[in-house]
């Protein structure tokens, strides 16, 4: 879909999904990235010390609930306490699952925010800003996770 005809708070809400369900120019989208990957794909890790597709998208989840809380809620979380929260106790194929459908319904609800903002997600309010920018941190990690995708021989997403 192109943005040429979209106000810009419509064109803001085509471009989180283009960058995080859908088709972008640049990469492949956030949930298409982690979308058939297996838990033993997840958990990879390139090193010792370094995270691993299914730590990133924890990572992710919890700033998309820390953006939302703080957006809909005006409470800043202690970020320190579970930016890099560890890893869940039970690690099985149903709880990797469980983690990207937690990740999706948090996004979802990102769309539905940003639809409700309308204009107001330009204001220099500094929770819509942190909310707004939040694709930026998405966007970044997306590239982490393809990367990660490729260093094991998956195959990129088309």
């Amino acid at each position: 879909m192109g943005t040429e005809n979209l106000n810009p708070s419509a064109a803001y809400v085509n471009d989180f999904k283009l960058f995080t369900i859908e088709k972008n120019f640049w990469q492949a989208s956030l949930l298409k990235q982690i979308e058939g990957l297996s838990m033993s794909e997840a958990l990879y890790k390139p090193s010792p010390g370094r995270h691993g597709i299914w730590q990133i998208v924890r990572h992710i989840a919890y700033w998309k609930h820390w953006a939302l809380t703080y957006l809909n809620e005006d409470i800043k979380l202690n970020a320190k306490e579970d930016n890099w929260a560890p890893m869940p106790d039970v690690q099985t194929e149903q709880t990797w699952q469980d983690e990207i459908e937690h990740l999706r319904k948090l996004n979802n609800d990102c769309i539905v925010s940003a639809e409700k903002l309308g204009d107001k997600i330009f204001s220099d309010d500094e929770k819509i800003v942190f909310f707004r920018q939040h694709l930026q941190h998405d966007s970044y990690h997306a590239g982490q996770i393809g990367f990660l995708r490729a260093m094991q021989g998956i195959q990129p997403v088309e």
